[in-house]
């Protein structure tokens, strides 16, 4: 059952204890007072009444003490004693019997026909033998409550007859309930008037504080822009001023709380290391933009699927790799769709609670499958250019053995040791060179000096160089090429030495009876000129030609290097032409040829040359 709303709130709990409180001091004041108002008009009345008695009494004495016949006579006795009684007592409304010691009624306020008569009140019995008698009781004729008093008249120890006096009492209790009334009254209207003043007096302090909680809901739903009205500066203001104040400061932090979340949310987003956080369950809290972007998943998906970050990691259970325990970074090896393989850096960090018990962790991640990779291509770099040093060392000096023990002796076996010599020295020097070029790429970038060149010149400057050489191979060299190509911008001696490379390497690759096209076309929408030399030789399988431009490289290195190649002419070119902002492309099948392709730009005019 639910309590009265009445009650449910502060102001009238102040009221109705304030009233209640109000009513039990009234009610012990109001009993209180009752009873010392009873108390003092029931004594007054008793004390007026033996007042009157002893009076009554004292004067009867005279009249009811024996004497001559001579001094008064019986009726004149009884004459005084009827004006006495009817003067002293008649007034009060009291009931007076004057009765002798023989307990005989001689006089009376009430009926007369009961004079003579003698009176069988146990009272009157006893004040004859000169005790005095006084007693409550009920008058049976008219109900109200009576106070009966009986005083015996004596002089010298000498009872001569007794005063029977009978008060009715209903005027004295009619007086009290009239003063219990008007303390009735009283207290209706002080609780009348406690009840104004109690709401009054708790409005004052439920006011302000139902706005406070009206404020507080406000701040609970992010508003802050309200202030409690502050009504007086006692403690209910003071409280009022300190919720404001409270505000204010909340506020603040919760601004600078909301800049601290956007400034961690805006560094971790912008972090190239990715960050997952799981709780101590290891289920994935958080994943910023990096590591969505290096495993391919989303933060909805996680916390879709309930992943853990052992799910996640691709890791063991737990029972066989706690994470916790793991201090050192870890390297991690995945396939994931449409990329290679993924090589990642992970360093664990737990949390734990100031309890000391275990909290969450938190993963970073770095794709360090670069840095593998360059790593991986220094060491075979290094490998390589020892190899190619080495073999042409190793020919130069056993020629040179071969002289010194006497081979100098013939003319003919000499020369063509020192021909041998002079060729492996060449193509050392090439090999240096190359190496030393893309030195210099790497430190310092290449520095092109671009000028505007005439397209058609060009190439065909370039197919006049090669022709002859295509010939020796038994290669023919053919020029497909528009007849007014616009002029180009690039370093003309750059890209001169792009298409040497690229003629050498397809004359080279080309098996006698092949042909090598240079082409080139306009795309005046691009402002670009693509240029292709294309061969019918012996082609690059397909999964070398992810990496034919890396240094050193080599499908056929047995081949490669009896053709006098250094493995370095493709990087160089590549090099060369993404400089001029350009790209570069190569296509090839197997025994049917390659194609490789790139392009330049217009020079500023566009003019056909």
């Amino acid at each position: 059952m639910r309590p009265l709303r009445l009650f449910t709130t502060v102001q009238w709990k102040v009221v109705v204890i304030y009233m209640l409180l109000i009513l039990m001091a009234m009610q012990f004041i109001g009993a209180y007072f009752a009873r010392e108002v009873e108390s003092y008009y029931l004594n007054n009345f008793s004390e007026t009444l033996n007042a009157q008695a002893s009076l009554l009494a004292t004067h009867l004495e005279g009249y009811l003490r024996p004497r001559d016949a001579k001094e008064q006579s019986a009726d004149e006795v009884r004459q005084g004693i009827d004006n006495l009684i009817n003067n002293l007592v008649k007034l009060n409304g009291a009931n007076v019997q004057v009765i002798d010691s023989n307990g005989t009624v001689i006089s009376t306020t009430e009926d007369k026909r009961i004079i003579g008569q003698r009176t069988s009140q146990p009272e009157v019995t006893i004040a004859l033998l000169g005790t005095r008698s006084e007693s409550m009781r009920i008058d049976p004729r008219t109900g109200d409550r009576v106070k009966v008093l009986v005083l015996p008249v004596k002089g010298d120890n000498i009872v001569y007859g007794a005063v029977y006096m009978v008060a009715s009492m209903e005027g004295t209790y009619m007086t009290i309930r009239k003063m219990n009334g008007i303390l009735a009254s009283g207290t209706m209207i002080a609780l009348l008037l406690t009840a104004g003043l109690g709401v009054v007096l708790a409005r004052t302090i439920t006011t302000p504080v139902k706005e406070m909680t009206r404020q507080a809901r406000a701040v609970a739903d992010g508003d802050f822009n309200r202030n409690v009205r502050v009504y007086s500066e006692d403690e209910i203001g003071q409280l009022g001023m300190a919720f404001n104040h409270m505000t204010r400061r909340l506020q603040e932090a919760i601004l600078q709380q909301e800049e601290e979340r956007e400034k961690l949310a805006g560094i971790l987003s912008n972090m190239s290391d990715g960050v997952i956080a799981a709780n101590r369950d290891g289920q994935i809290i958080l994943l910023n933009r990096s590591a969505e972007e290096m495993l391919q998943v989303t933060m909805n998906e996680c916390v879709q699927k309930g992943s853990t970050l052992h799910d996640l990691l691709r890791l063991p259970p737990e029972e066989e790799m706690p994470l916790y325990a793991q201090e050192e970074p870890l390297f991690i090896e995945m396939m994931l769709p449409n990329r290679d393989v993924l090589i990642l850096r992970v360093t664990f960090t737990p949390l734990q609670h100031d309890s000391g018990k275990k909290g969450g962790i938190i993963a970073v991640l770095q794709d360090v499958t670069e840095q593998q990779r360059l790593e991986q291509q220094r060491r075979e770099f290094v490998a390589n250019v020892s190899h190619e040093l080495r073999t042409p060392l190793t020919t130069i000096k056993s020629y040179v053995e071969a002289l010194l023990d006497g081979a100098v002796e013939e003319p003919e076996l000499s020369n063509r040791f020192l021909r041998v010599t002079m060729s492996e020295t060449e193509r050392m020097i090439r090999l240096v060179n190359d190496l030393l070029q893309l030195s210099r790429f790497d430190s310092q970038g290449v520095r092109l000096h671009c000028k505007d060149v005439n397209a058609n010149q060009l190439l065909r400057y370039a197919a006049d160089r090669f022709s002859l050489f295509g010939e020796q191979q038994g290669v023919q060299l053919s020029l497909d090429i528009q007849e007014t190509l616009p002029d180009v911008h690039i370093d003309k001696d750059a890209i001169n030495q792009v298409l040497d490379n690229l003629l050498s390497n397809a004359i080279k690759y080309t098996p006698a009876g092949g042909s090598v096209v240079l082409r080139a076309h306009a795309k005046r929408h691009q402002k670009r000129v693509y240029i292709s030399i294309a061969d019918t030789g012996i082609g690059i399988p397909s999964r070398d030609l992810k990496r034919i431009f890396e240094r050193f490289y080599r499908v056929d290195k047995a081949r490669s290097r009896g053709q006098g190649g250094t493995g370095l002419g493709l990087a160089i070119a590549r090099e060369l032409v993404q400089a001029h902002g350009a790209e570069i492309e190569i296509a090839s099948e197997l025994n049917q040829g390659t194609t490789v392709t790139f392009w330049v730009p217009f020079a500023k005019g566009g003019k056909a040359g």
